[in-house]
C-alpha cells in the first residue's frame, strides 16, 4: 500500500515539474534557481546628446507650444531615452529626482531567451534588479561614512556624479547628508520601446480619422501622444484601479462620456479606440477650458485638476507667475508625487518620438488587410440584432477589429449600440453620424440621433 502511494506521489511530482523548465507549472513562490541569477549584463552607461537633434526638432515638426524648455530637457530627455533606446529586457537603476543620474543599466535578454512564463520571469528580474539596488544603496552609504574612500566602486560612483554634472559637496556633514539622500531616491524603471513600437502599429489604422477629428475640435494633434503614454496604444489594457482601454478612463469618468456598459453580452466602451478618443478630445476640451494652458491640461488628464486649481490659486495670491513648472516647484508631494510631476515631461517626450517615428522605429510593419488612409465611420444600431447574423464575413470582420467591446457577435445587442467601422454597413440596419455630430456632441448623446429611425429587414 505505501509503496502504491508512493508511485502516485512519484507521478503527480513528474507532471507538476514536467510543464516548466525551471518551476513546473507558474509556481512563483517557489526558491529562484541559483544557476540563473547571473542571467544579467550591466551595460556601460554614458550620458550623451544623441537625443538633441529629435528633442530640438530640428525638423519643426512639433508645434511650438510644445517645445522643450531648459527646465523639462533632462527629465524629458530620460523618458525619451525609455521610450525609444531601452527594451522590456533592459532595467535603468536611477534618481527619481534627478533623472539625469542613471547608475546602471541592467540587460535581461539572455533571462528572456529562457522560454520563461512572464510570472517567472518577473519575479526573477524583480529579484534581481532589488540585488542590484541594495548593493548600490550599501555603496551609497560607504560613501556617506568614508566620503574619501578611493576604492574601485568609489571611483565608479564619482564618474557617474561626474557625468550627471553632479557636484559632491565639500564639507564632511554636507557629503553625509548629500550620499545619504541619494540613497533614499535609488529607483528602477525598465525600457519600454518595444511597446511603444507596438503601440504605433495599433495606432495606423486610426490615424487618419483621429488627426482629423483632432482638427475639426481645434485640439493640437500632439495630444494624440497621451494613449502611448497612458497603454502603448492598447484598446485592451487594463489597470489595476479600474482605468481601461487606449486612454485609461477611470468609470466614473467615462461615464460622464461615453454611455453605459452592458453586462448581456458585456462590453464597455472605453475599449473601444474611435469611440473614446472622441471622449478623450471632449476631456481634454474641458480641461483646456478650466485651466488655460496645455502644459497644466495635460497634467490633468493624469492628477484632474482640483490640486492643479488650488495651487494656481495660491500662486496668484502670491503674485508669482502661473505654470506648470511654478506648480511643480511649488507642490509637496502627498498630493503631486512623482508620476504627476514627470506626466507632462513623459508627454513632450512622446509628442517627439512620434513625431519622429519613421527616424526612431524602424521596420514598423503596417497591416495591409485595412487602408490606413481610409475613413473611420460611426453607425448607430437601428433595432436589435445578432451582428454575425445580419453583416457579411467582410462586414463583421471589419467590425470585429475595430470595435472591441464586441466580444461576441453571436448574442444579441440592443438598438442604440455604437459601431465604428471603415467598410461600409447596410443603411437599413445602421444609422451613420455625421462628422458634424460626432464633433458637436458626446458619445452618451448620440442615442437621441436615432429619433423614429425604423429597422428594415429586406
Amino acid at each position: 500500500m505505501i509503496l502504491k502511494y508512493l508511485a502516485f506521489a512519484i507521478i503527480i511530482f513528474c507532471l507538476v515539474t514536467a510543464s516548466d523548465r525551471y518551476f513546473g507549472t507558474d509556481l512563483s513562490w517557489r526558491e529562484i534557481p541559483k544557476e540563473i541569477k547571473q542571467d544579467v549584463r550591466e551595460l556601460a552607461w554614458m550620458s550623451s546628446d544623441t537625443t538633441r537633434t529629435f528633442l530640438d526638432d530640428t525638423d519643426d515638426r512639433v508645434a511650438d507650444e510644445f517645445t522643450v524648455t531648459d527646465y523639462y530637457y533632462p527629465n524629458v530627455n530620460f523618458w525619451f531615452l525609455i521610450y525609444t533606446q531601452f527594451e522590456s529586457n533592459q532595467v535603468l537603476i536611477h534618481d527619481k529626482n534627478n533623472l539625469s543620474l542613471i547608475y546602471k543599466v541592467l540587460d535581461f535578454s539572455s533571462l528572456h531567451k529562457k522560454g520563461l512564463s512572464k510570472n517567472v520571469l518577473y519575479i526573477l528580474q524583480q529579484k534581481i534588479s532589488q540585488e542590484k539596488i541594495e548593493k548600490l544603496k550599501d555603496e551609497l552609504k560607504a560613501l556617506a561614512n568614508d566620503p574619501f574612500s578611493v576604492d574601485h566602486d568609489a571611483k565608479n560612483m564619482f564618474r557617474t556624479l561626474s557625468e550627471a554634472g553632479i557636484p559632491v559637496p565639500s564639507k564632511k556633514l554636507e557629503r553625509q547628508a548629500f550620499f545619504n539622500k541619494l540613497r533614499d531616491n535609488v529607483r528602477t524603471q525598465s525600457g519600454q520601446r518595444n511597446f511603444i513600437k507596438d503601440g504605433i502599429i495599433r495606432s495606423l489604422p486610426y490615424k487618419t480619422f483621429l488627426e482629423k477629428y483632432f482638427t475639426q475640435h481645434k485640439l493640437p494633434p500632439e495630444l494624440l501622444a497621451v494613449p502611448f503614454l497612458e497603454s502603448s496604444f492598447n484598446p485592451k489594457a487594463e489597470s489595476k484601479v479600474g482605468a481601461m482601454g487606449p486612454w485609461q478612463f477611470m468609470p466614473l469618468i467615462g461615464s460622464y462620456f461615453v454611455p453605459k456598459s452592458s453586462k448581456s453580452p458585456p462590453f464597455d466602451y472605453r475599449s473601444n479606440v474611435g469611440v473614446i478618443s472622441v471622449a478623450a478630445a471632449n476631456l481634454m476640451k474641458e480641461n483646456f477650458r478650466i485651466m488655460k494652458s496645455w502644459d497644466m491640461a495635460v497634467t490633468a488628464y493624469n492628477s484632474g485638476t482640483k490640486h492643479l486649481l488650488r495651487t494656481r490659486r495660491e500662486l496668484i495670491a502670491a503674485k508669482k507667475e502661473v505654470n506648470l513648472e511654478a506648480v511643480i516647484k511649488h507642490s509637496d508631494s502627498q498630493h503631486f508625487g512623482f508620476a504627476s510631476k514627470n506626466f507632462y515631461s513623459e508627454f513632450l517626450a512622446l509628442v517627439h518620438a512620434l513625431a519622429y517615428e519613421e527616424e526612431l522605429f524602424n521596420d514598423l510593419h503596417r497591416d495591409d488587410r485595412y487602408n490606413m488612409k481610409k475613413d473611420l465611420d460611426f453607425y448607430l444600431m437601428k433595432c436589435s440584432f445578432k451582428p454575425a447574423t445580419i453583416l457579411s464575413k467582410t462586414q463583421l470582420n471589419d467590425v470585429l477589429y475595430h470595435n472591441h467591446h464586441i466580444t461576441q457577435p453571436k448574442q444579441t445587442y440592443q438598438r442604440g449600440t455604437i459601431v465604428v467601422s471603415k467598410d461600409k454597413l447596410p443603411k437599413n440596419r445602421f444609422l451613420l453620424l455625421t462628422l458634424k455630430q460626432i464633433v458637436k456632441y458626446k458619445p452618451k448623446d448620440w442615442y437621441k440621433f436615432l429619433g423614429n429611425q425604423s429597422c428594415s429587414t429586406r
